[in-house]
């Protein structure tokens, strides 16, 4: 099976500006956040981090999450040379050769 992020370049190109898409689905760090926005996609939801802190700490643990996704997104976006998250685009993202549709294909 191909993961959300491995179609979301694909479904980009599919809906062709028509509406925006957003990404919720094996978003784990602040760096699958910004794969996710140069990938294409309007808005990133992230859910099992934040249950985890939630289990864990309470109101506390969701927000030291949150604190830690933005920290990692910040590292990622400077890593990359960017200031502004509107400024992403694929060209950022090292994408393997058999990724995606095409290694499903017969």
């Amino acid at each position: 099976t191909m993961s959300s992020v491995e179609m979301l370049p694909e479904i980009v190109e599919a809906v062709n500006e028509n509406c925006e898409v957003y990404l919720d689905s094996g978003v784990r760090r602040g760096s699958d956040v910004l794969k996710a926005l140069a990938l294409g996609a309007k808005a990133v939801g992230v859910g099992r981090p934040l249950y985890w802190g939630l289990a864990n700490d309470g109101a506390d643990g969701v927000h030291g999450v949150l604190e830690l996704l933005r920290r990692e997104f910040d590292h990622a976006m400077a890593v990359c040379g960017q200031t502004s998250a509107t400024n992403l685009e694929s060209n950022l993202i090292n994408i393997p050769y058999n990724w995606g549709p095409a290694r499903m294909a017969p």
